[in-house]
């Protein structure tokens, strides 16, 4: 992927920042018997930005653009979405597995765009980025904290994310 190509798809960062900072919000300060509604507003979310990356990918194929690892985000995406939103019960006992397996797939994505970057600040901002983010996905899969005190951990780390990756998507919009 060249400099262009990451420039053209910074709203795919965008996209994910709002999706961890709402999500963050909402974790933080819904009381957790309303885990069940979040879960399905999240999905209904996730689906809603699949589709709209769907829109990218299309408009990086009609400009002749690489598009695989936006292609494969945006199905992810979506499917993630559809299983969060319309199976919320079953998902209610695999919720955090999904979020952590999103941000692992997000936090590598950062690194395959941080792999085409020629700035080496803007190289290292992503680095970090993606970095916490694996971090905080592989957290997830070892949840030593109560519920409550898990999801409050939860929301603060989305909230981090969701400013690096929107901060972050300002600054390539710019470029």
């Amino acid at each position: 992927m060249n400099t262009n190509a990451g420039t053209i798809n910074w709203w795919v960062l965008a996209f994910n920042g709002l999706i961890a900072l709402l999500f963050g919000l909402m974790a933080i300060f819904a009381p957790l018997d309303t885990l069940k509604v979040i879960i399905m507003y999240f999905g209904i979310i996730m689906l809603i930005v699949g589709i709209a990356m769907l829109f990218g990918v299309y408009s990086s194929m009609k400009n002749k653009l690489n598009y695989g690892t936006d292609l494969i985000s945006a199905l992810i995406t979506i499917a993630l979405g559809v299983v969060l939103a319309f199976f919320t019960e079953k998902t209610l006992e695999i919720f955090v597995i999904v979020v952590g397996i999103w941000a692992i797939m997000l936090g590598i994505g950062q690194l395959v765009i941080m792999t085409g970057m020629q700035s080496k600040g803007d190289k290292r901002f992503l680095l970090y980025s993606a970095l916490f983010t694996l971090a905080f996905g592989i957290l997830l899969f070892f949840n030593p904290f109560s519920a409550t005190i898990f999801v409050v951990l939860i929301g603060i780390m989305a909230i981090i994310i969701g400013v690096v990756l929107i901060s972050f998507a300002i600054k390539l919009k710019n470029l």
